[in-house]
């Protein structure tokens, strides 16, 4: 069955647009361009950003969005299925070796606390004074699970709207039921706001607003000059 990346790269080279001309258009950099024709979406840091390129290549493309997005989602779920090539398995190697390491530092800290019990059972059958017990010290392999928790945390930030003002708009944002702003921006403005789940946007001039979510160029908030009301921006994209 034809891959996400394989239908991208045919319609593309059936309209005639080369690599540049994707770029240029969709402001995504060369190397996501290839990645996504190439189905090498591991490349990118998480699937929102994965799910916002392919957005935007579709509809550059003039492809139905929610089709190439089922068509991730199927195509992700036959990569689970397939047994794992060298690196994999490598990788699966490494994971294992890294869990022998885990239980046996903690097998040596069971112990380590079991003597130290021990040593204070005599100490107070002796009816010396207790003896006050620090917490053991977290073990190396304790310790890089733990940063790699906090990265994970640090990685899944906010979603983060920037609007860039093509001509003089009103703007009203909205970000998780919260208003945030009410402004009015000239030319060549920009501004960023931050949300959890999503921003809800009124604009008084939607051809002249620009919208860009992590980074990723979503469209103008309408067309012409007409207001638009209640557009709603979240991790699967823009929509009204």
């Amino acid at each position: 069955m034809e891959s996400v990346g394989e239908l991208l790269r045919k319609e593309r080279e059936a309209q005639g647009k080369t690599i540049d001309d994707v770029v240029r258009a969709t402001r995504m950099s060369q190397l996501i361009v290839v990645a996504l024709e190439e189905d090498r979406f591991s490349a990118m840091p998480a699937v929102v950003y994965v799910k916002g390129h392919l957005r935007t290549y579709s509809r550059y493309l003039g492809l139905k969005e929610e089709e190439i997005l089922q068509k991730y989602l199927r195509f992700t779920q036959q990569q689970e299925a397939v047994e794992p090539d060298e690196w994999e398995t490598v990788e699966l190697e490494l994971h294992e070796q890294t869990q022998r390491s885990n239980r046996l530092a903690l097998w040596i800290a069971i112990g380590l606390i079991a003597a130290v019990i021990i040593v204070v059972a005599v100490i107070w059958w002796r009816g010396r004074e207790p003896v006050e017990i620090p917490p053991p010290e977290p073990t190396p392999a304790q310790q890089l699970q733990e940063a790699a928790a906090q990265d994970t945390l640090i990685e899944w930030h906010k979603l983060e709207l920037t609007a860039v003002a093509r001509e003089r708009t009103w703007l009203r944002v909205v970000a998780d039921g919260t208003p945030t702003a009410d402004i009015t921006l000239d030319a060549g403005d920009q501004r960023t706001w931050q949300a959890d789940e999503r921003f809800v946007l009124d604009v008084g001039n939607g051809g002249g607003l620009e919208l860009y979510l992590d980074g990723v160029f979503l469209g103008t908030a309408g067309a012409g000059t007409r207001l638009v009301e209640g557009l709603v921006v979240d991790e699967d994209g823009m929509s009204r």
